[in-house]
């Protein structure tokens, strides 16, 4: 009867080889996921800006200033319905 190969010192060095390999390429995989969150999270930080530094953004902006400010105020006042939560 013949040894399975991993009984052998040989195919416990494969096998060890192996997990080894398997192990990176789940590092690996998992570093690549992070990497590609980064990089979608700095193409949508982009985008943001893109947006707020638009003229339609800064004059809705300026147009609605007034009514946040006393949506603030009357919210520490503590007068109902002042505040959108």
């Amino acid at each position: 009867m013949t040894n399975p190969p991993e009984a052998t010192p040989e195919g416990e060095a494969d096998a060890i080889r192996q997990l080894a390999l398997i192990d990176r390429i789940i590092g690996l995989q998992a570093e690549l996921a992070n990497l590609r969150s980064m990089n979608l999270s700095r193409e949508v930080r982009t985008q943001v800006d893109a947006v707020k530094s638009s003229t339609t953004w800064r004059i809705g902006r300026l147009v609605l200033a007034p009514v946040i400010f006393a949506r603030r105020v009357l919210s520490r006042l503590g007068v109902k319905g002042a505040s959108r939560k």
